[in-house]
């Protein structure tokens, strides 16, 4: 069984199509020239049939509007001896109305509205109907549907024309006639069921219909405005009507210019006078043709090169995934070439895969090197720490131990980053919460009273930085702490602590605060010396190396120092940051 490719923009197989299709074009450009001969003549004659289906259906329709329009306007010109004369007027209009005539209503209108003379005999007040509007407006020959005119619910089309004596509008003539449209019984059959009649005037008023009255607007065509159809008489077209049905329309004159109408067929009736077998199999035959070349030059394309470039292709995407369990390309009877690109494939696999071998190993020693740096660079600032602690106890005067301890506690804060490195499963970057918690471990065991009497609460966000910035920010937190231990004191009511907090208040940026409160001394008296200013100068140089903006602020029972800084988490390597390091704690120091 072929597996078929995917067919995408730019593939061999969409290329061979193309290829295919030009080479095939000019035979299927004679056979669809013909073919669209064939069914465009078959379209204008299912077109010109449907049409000529609609002007059948309202010949009838055509006939009574004409007869209409030509009694009425005899009736206007009739009428005028005796216009002024009530009985005489209703006597000719009743036997107009009783004679061989199918019109059913006759009367005078008069300018003001009044309905004085009717067949009926009864008057009426036709000032606010639409019939007497309309006819207003077009002081010509008019059709328009009345309601309730012989006090019933009936409608009744309605064909006016105006009254002149001498060029002197002296009122309406107005008959009334049947307004039923209907397919012609001579031309109905089994696909004529679903055809729609409505006529409509060059105002887009509704005269008749082939459906009840209520459903006339539906069988419209949606686009197409009903005061527009009357203008494109003869036109055929397919549109959705308005009640949302895709169908087949098409316009008649029934009165040029006046009146039209419009029918409207299912499609799939109208386009069945459409199908030509003949035309069928000429459209067809060029498409198999086109087809069956296609087929064949997918069968020869998979076999012979499409499979062997998707085996290729997926060997190749294994490997980059970093699949080494069975790297080689194996490939399946393939041609020449492909046996060279295959073996070009596993020797490129091959070296490749030792080369990565290799670096993986450089990788762990440099990592087991790096390491052992760290380890051994704690190990030599912890004794050199020892060793100022030994120094200190056999110092003479207070402010030598002083010194001392000061020294002891920055190395210590250095060997815990170090100590930190060495732990830490990703050698390049420090850990921040646990960097700041071995630091008040450390501080907190080496400053007198911190430990037993002094709170140290701390909420702090686990960010990775990178050693340049872990080795500057325990520097500045070791500083900060022993100044916030220095000055913390015995709140009224409450008791001493520290709090510190590091916090990610934005994307890349760290906001580190450390507040201690305010009150009685925590430190003896004794033991608290006056400051040398080379913490604060200390806590500026790393403020400014970490590229941060410091800040304090006091209260009644708190002082708090803040630093927001941009997080950079990334290798730095250990030279450049230790001579960093080193030249910003001399600029500090001088």
């Amino acid at each position: 069984m072929i597996k078929m490719p995917r067919l995408q923009a730019g593939s061999l197989l969409v290329r061979l199509a193309a290829l295919m299709t030009l080479a095939l074009l000019p035979l299927g450009l004679i056979a669809l020239y013909q073919t669209n001969a064939v069914v465009e003549e078959a379209a204008r004659l299912s077109r010109a049939s449907l049409l000529d289906r609609t002007e059948r259906a309202a010949a009838r329709e055509r006939e009574l509007l004409q007869r209409a329009g030509g009694a009425t306007e005899g009736l206007a010109a009739a009428i005028l001896p005796v216009v002024e004369d009530r009985a005489g007027c209703i006597r000719m209009l009743k036997a107009f109305t009783n004679g061989a005539n199918p019109f059913t209503f006759a009367a005078f209108v008069s300018l003001d509205g009044r309905m004085e003379c009717a067949s009926d005999g009864r008057t009426r007040d036709l000032s606010g109907k639409w019939m007497y509007l309309k006819a207003k407006q077009t002081t010509k020959l008019s059709f328009a549907l009345g309601r309730g005119l012989l006090n019933d619910s009936g409608s009744y089309l309605l064909a006016t024309s105006p009254v002149l004596r001498d060029g002197i509008l002296l009122g309406y003539v107005s008959i009334g006639i049947p307004h039923k449209v209907g397919a012609d019984p001579g031309g109905a059959d089994g696909q004529d069921r679903g055809i729609q009649y409505v006529t409509v005037d060059a105002q887009g008023e509704i005269l008749s219909a082939s459906v009840p009255e209520q459903e006339a607007s539906l069988a419209l065509p949606d686009s197409v405005p009903r005061r527009d159809l009357v203008a494109r008489t003869g036109d055929t077209f397919f549109e959705d009507a308005r009640s949302g049905q895709e169908r087949f329309f098409a316009v008649s004159d029934i009165l040029p210019g006046q009146v039209s109408v419009i029918g409207s067929w299912p499609v799939e009736n109208a386009m069945s006078a459409a199908r030509n077998p003949a035309s069928l199999v000429t459209l067809v035959f060029p498409v198999l043709m086109w087809l069956a070349g296609i087929a064949v030059a997918i069968f020869g394309l998979q076999r012979m090169v499409i499979r062997h470039l998707s085996a290729l292709r997926k060997a190749m995407r294994r490997y980059a995934l970093g699949e080494r369990e069975d790297p080689s390309l194996d490939l399946v009877t393939p041609p020449r070439e492909f046996a060279e690109a295959q073996q070009s494939f596993n020797r490129m696999v091959a070296i490749l895969s030792e080369a990565e071998r290799r670096r993986e190993l450089d990788l762990e020693e440099k990592t087991i090197l790096l390491r052992e740096v760290h380890h051994r660079v704690k190990n030599n600032l912890q004794l050199v720490a020892s060793i100022m602690n030994m120094q200190s106890r056999n110092a003479q005067t207070p402010e030598a131990r002083r010194m001392l301890a000061q020294l002891q506690r920055r190395v210590r804060g250095l060997a815990t980053i170090h100590r930190s490195l060495n732990t830490n499963p990703d050698v390049t970057t420090v850990d921040s919460r646990d960097l700041i918690h071995a630091l008040i471990s450390e501080i907190g065991a080496m400053i007198p009273g911190a430990g037993q009497k002094l709170a140290i609460r701390t909420d702090l966000a686990q960010v990775p930085l990178s050693q340049d910035q872990g080795v500057t920010l325990s520097m500045l937190v070791s500083e900060a702490m022993t100044n916030a231990v220095k000055y913390a004191g015995v709140p009224d009511g409450g008791k001493p602590e520290i709090l510190v907090s590091l916090r990610e208040t934005a994307e890349n940026w760290l906001e580190l605060e450390i507040t201690n409160t305010k009150g009685q001394p925590v430190i003896p008296p004794e033991e608290a010396t006056d400051g040398t200013g080379i913490g604060a100068r200390l806590m500026m140089a790393f403020a400014t190396q970490l590229e941060g903006e410091a800040s304090t602020y006091e209260t009644e029972d708190s002082h708090t120092y803040r630093l927001g800084f941009p997080a950079v988490a990334g290798a730095v390597p250990p030279a450049a940051a230790s001579q960093d390091q080193e030249k910003h704690a001399a600029g500090a120091a001088t």
